[in-house]
């Protein structure tokens, strides 16, 4: 269950951020089954087969268990899927318990390969300069994660050391910004420098980032109190918006189209990227009867707002697909547990 948000939620009845993750950068014009639309991961249980990949097509067409139905005779991709990611013509599947990454066509889902060296715990990854860089959490209760660099030419291996807490990475002016928090441990956010494999420097914000994302040159970071903005160009915290008592909880910020949207609960807000005032009230809840998986997985594009909810991690549960005023799309039986959107178009 994105294994380190799993075993928080068991230990404490609470839940960290799913991975909203939305990554169609590099996106050639390509074919295939897979070409355009939105890949919705099931991170699965303990089950060795529960971890799978649903698709939902543009046209609104749903497809179950794509990597197996591609795949019959692959190497099986894990349980507890954490999250993917895409290069090029590839997507990386990342399975937290059977430290490895599968590699699939990501408009075919055909098989490309298994890596599985240099792994603890992997969480999150971005490309940049032809090598994939991904967080690995390696001890739960210290700030010791690091870094697994992949050639992708060769899908070879190496370790960077952090000496912080890594989990979400993103690429931007060719650096990695990687949030150095989670469950209220680690307070900032590490600009790595994939030139020569080493720390530019550290940007302190005084809580726990959760999510990010970046829009015109600075990076938003949602923490336990606050939104903090970056200035990418001198990476300076430019300002902050402190959180409201009844906006305690906030998760999952991303920008879409000029607004960032973030939740609470089971509820959706979202604000213009140049105010600094939060909203208050929410764009629309849904209602869950997960004890573990309200709001498990979320995301925004192209004018639609996805969400996941975890269910009871032993069944196939539902995502939601609401239009931006709120109005509910379309609604899907997906996998166990889904928990992050990846839109291929």
């Amino acid at each position: 269950m994105k294994l380190r948000n799993s075993l928080f939620a068991l230990l404490a009845g609470s839940l960290f951020f799913v991975s909203c993750s939305s990554d169609d950068d590099n996106t050639p014009v390509a074919s295939g089954a897979y070409a355009n639309g939105t890949f919705v991961l099931n991170e699965g249980n303990s089950n060795p087969s529960s971890g799978t990949v649903s698709f939902i097509g543009n046209n609104g067409a749903l497809e179950q268990d794509i990597y197996t139905a591609v795949n019959p005779d692959a190497p099986a991709i894990g349980t507890y899927l954490q999250s993917m990611f895409f290069s090029d013509d590839y997507a990386f599947i990342i399975s937290g318990q059977a430290n490895k990454i599968t590699v699939v066509d990501r408009y075919t889902f055909e098989f490309v390969a298994s890596i599985d060296t240099d792994f603890t715990n992997p969480r999150y990854g971005a490309v940049i300069n032809g090598k994939a860089y991904v967080t690995n959490t390696n001890d739960y209760g210290l700030a010791d994660d690091f870094l697994t660099v992949i050639n992708l030419e060769d899908f070879s291996t190496t370790t960077v050391d952090l000496n912080n807490y890594a989990e979400r990475v993103l690429a931007e002016n060719g650096k990695l910004y990687i949030a150095n928090g989670y469950y209220g441990s680690g307070t900032s956010v590490t600009v790595f420098n994939p030139a020569n494999n080493t720390v530019d420097t550290v940007i302190e914000l005084g809580d726990s980032p959760n999510s990010f994302d970046e829009q015109d040159g600075a990076l938003y970071v949602m923490g336990d109190s606050k939104i903090s903005r970056i200035n990418l160009s001198n990476n300076t915290v430019s300002g902050t918006i402190e959180l409201t008592e009844a906006l305690a909880g906030a998760k999952n910020l991303t920008i879409q189209d000029g607004n960032i949207y973030f939740t609470v609960d089971t509820a959706v807000y979202s604000f213009s990227v140049n105010s600094n005032t939060l909203p208050i009230e929410a764009a629309f809840s849904y209602e869950s009867n997960s004890a573990w998986g309200a709001m498990y997985g979320f995301n925004v594009y192209a004018g639609r707002i996805y969400i996941a909810d975890g269910g009871d991690f032993s069944s196939d549960s539902e995502v939601y697909v609401y239009g931006s005023n709120g109005t509910l799309i379309n609604t899907y039986d997906v996998g166990v547990g889904p928990n992050s959107f990846y839109f291929n178009n």
